[in-house]
């Protein structure tokens, strides 16, 4: 993966100290450092809080519950930092396998470049000539900049109200604030060095785009975690061709998940109770399956799956 995950919040029905102990694995051989401590404050309403710590130094991110009007749902959020812990992706995917009615509601996914293929004009640029724009109006961008030129430039683009919000920085001189205090005094700071993941880089030539995808109109799936790749550049056509190998993968919008879901559940439905009816059926018309289907196949369609929207998709 090019991509990294770099926030990841859901809610579940399972409970709170179940669900704990279904993200040890995601933290591989630092599972067991996995504590829960009681008595964080609630946030948003809910009346409980859990901090997520590795051996209770490390703050990974927190576990809400509790309160009447959260109707039993139980909300994790694990931070960037705590992200940065995971060791296993493929655990976390199965999440929502694991856990009762899971959902994603905030997924992060950020590409960090190390030999300034992307820089902040890069980023002006794409914005103006519309690289961004992903369907209708062009999203607002946002610019922060300092008179201090060590601090670094950051853009905003699109709303954090909406289903995707990007996050553009110059993740070099983010990173150089953190210890600008024990460096010798330089006139320029971009120059220097910083450590990356392993790999020594030019402050200046280190960038970071993050995208933030939400479930405020979109259906997040547990597998955008294991095609983060492809989810990332299916976001924005800038996106895209940061990652012009890799096939793009659009979040559908929830109404549309639900129609492909229902047909989907009826389908397995038949195959199940009766599949192997259909099957001697067609057996028995010599392999004719238009035979079969003209035979059982109703002049009218399911009203309930009509409902559902299941013939205003594309379900290819």
């Amino acid at each position: 993966m090019k991509t990294a995950i770099d926030w990841l919040k859901f809610r579940t029905k399972t409970g709170p100290f179940e669900t704990f102990e279904a993200l040890r694995p995601m933290f591989g051989s630092l599972g067991y450092l996995l504590q829960a401590k009681t008595g964080a404050k609630p946030m948003d309403g809910w009346k409980f809080a859990l901090e997520i710590s590795l051996a209770g130094d490390i703050a990974l991110g927190r576990i809400d519950y509790g309160g009447e009007s959260q109707r039993e749902w139980v909300r994790v959020n694990i931070t960037g930092e705590g992200c940065g812990f995971v060791e296993s992706w493929e655990e976390a995917e199965r999440l929502g396998d694991v856990l009762e009615e899971s959902e994603i509601t905030r997924l992060d996914i950020q590409l960090t470049t190390r030999h300034g293929e992307i820089t902040d004009q890069r980023i002006a640029d794409a914005h103006a000539a519309g690289l961004f724009t992903a369907g209708g109006r062009p999203p607002e961008m946002r610019s922060i900049m300092s008179s201090d030129p060590s601090a670094g430039k950051t853009r905003y683009i699109g709303n954090r109200k909406y289903d995707k919000f990007c996050r553009c920085y110059e993740k070099g001189f983010e990173m150089i604030q953190r210890v600008k205090g024990l460096l010798p005094h330089s006139e320029d700071l971009g120059k220097c060095g910083v450590q990356y993941e392993g790999e020594m880089c030019q402050v200046n030539e280190l960038y970071r785009v993050e995208v933030e995808f939400k479930n405020k109109t979109k259906f997040i799936p547990w597998m955008a975690i294991g095609r983060r790749d492809h989810v990332f550049a299916g976001a924005y056509p800038f996106c895209a061709a940061l990652l012009p190998d890799v096939p793009h993968m659009a979040l559908h919008t929830i109404p549309d998940f639900k129609a492909k879901t229902e047909l989907e559940r009826a389908l397995d439905y038949l195959r199940v109770s009766y599949g192997p009816t259909l099957r001697a059926a067609v057996m028995a018309h010599g392999g004719d399956e238009s035979k079969v289907m003209k035979r059982i196949m109703s002049e009218t369609p399911s009203r309930a799956l009509i409902e559902a929207g299941g013939l205003t998709v594309d379900h290819e």
